[in-house]
């Protein structure tokens, strides 16, 4: 079940989920049998409820924007639901590399994890997208 556990340095509540790891038993090299762990991670239940329902409505836009153009991609001068999506990505992202850092003691290796993520997002981005160039094709 979820806990709820009280930050004392800023009085603040937070709403954990405890994470298992799958009870499937696990056999070594000489075939005896490992003992079961339960792996379990602290994560922010609100965030990932957060970016679920950001997912859900990334999905909604893409497939109903057509059909009802209240929740599609508004002209050049409004604002629809759809114009959404992206801040609500940018804000995840931002709220998880801070609470990625806090976790990290050694402030050194977490910037450099998360510039080193940052370069393998951006190389697959390109590489998936085609190349760095938007031309149309003729």
């Amino acid at each position: 079940m979820a806990d709820i556990k009280e930050d004392e340095a800023h009085r603040q509540q937070h709403l954990v989920l405890p994470l298992e790891a799958p009870k499937s038993e696990a056999h070594g090299e000489g075939g005896e049998r490992k003992s079961q762990q339960n792996t379990r991670s602290n994560r922010v239940a609100s965030l990932d409820i957060f970016r679920g329902l950001t997912v859900a409505l990334m999905i909604l836009v893409d497939d109903a924007g057509g059909e009802w153009p209240s929740i599609g991609h508004a002209p050049w001068n409004g604002c629809n639901l759809a114009d959404f999506v992206m801040p609500f990505f940018l804000f995840i992202v931002g709220m998880a590399i801070a609470l990625a850092l806090k976790r990290i003691p050694n402030r050194k290796k977490a910037i450099s994890k998360v510039i080193l993520r940052t370069l393998k997002l951006l190389f697959w981005g390109i590489l998936l997208q085609g190349g760095y160039s938007h031309a149309p094709d003729n």
